[in-house]
């Protein structure tokens, strides 16, 4: 797991063309007011980008997931959110679906990583993530991108 501000971009740039190629979207519309929420194709089949505003949740009502064929890159425009993290469980407990490329399975035991406005968390294919989980005492709603990034 990566996590870190948008503005070291630089860093990351040379592990892969489709996480640049994610990277460089995220700062070119981190402040961009008129980024509509929806679903952008940036490299087919590559690198997909959803910007979503959505309701945190609470973090007991939530379930771990993992993705087999992309990694995912959560960038968060405005608030923030925890993400819980876990070791991977045994195969037979995650629910995953080959055509979505989702799997998920409840865990309650987790670490928490908090990702503020202008920050960046990169999860590889079969690490456990629970994103949207809420930052604070409250649900809240927040306002962040999403690239699924083909790594192979």
């Amino acid at each position: 797991m990566i996590v870190d501000s948008i503005k070291n971009i630089e860093r990351y740039e040379n592990i892969h063309p489709n996480i640049s190629t994610a990277l460089h979207f995220i700062a070119e519309h981190e402040e961009d007011p008129e980024l509509e929420d929806g679903r952008y194709e940036l490299v087919p089949d590559e690198v997909i980008v959803y910007v979503l505003s959505k309701e945190s949740h609470y973090r007991e009502e939530a379930e771990m997931e993992i993705h087999k064929k992309f990694m995912d890159i959560h960038y968060m425009i405005c608030e923030a959110e925890r993400c819980g993290i876990a070791p991977l469980p045994k195969e037979s407990e995650i629910d995953y679906s080959d055509e979505t490329d989702n799997g998920f399975w409840k865990c309650e035991d987790t670490y928490n990583v908090r990702i503020g406005k202008g920050e960046f968390y990169a999860v590889w294919p079969m690490e456990p993530h629970c994103p949207l989980c809420n930052a604070g005492e409250q649900k809240e709603t927040v306002r962040k991108i999403i690239c699924k990034v083909k790594v192979d």
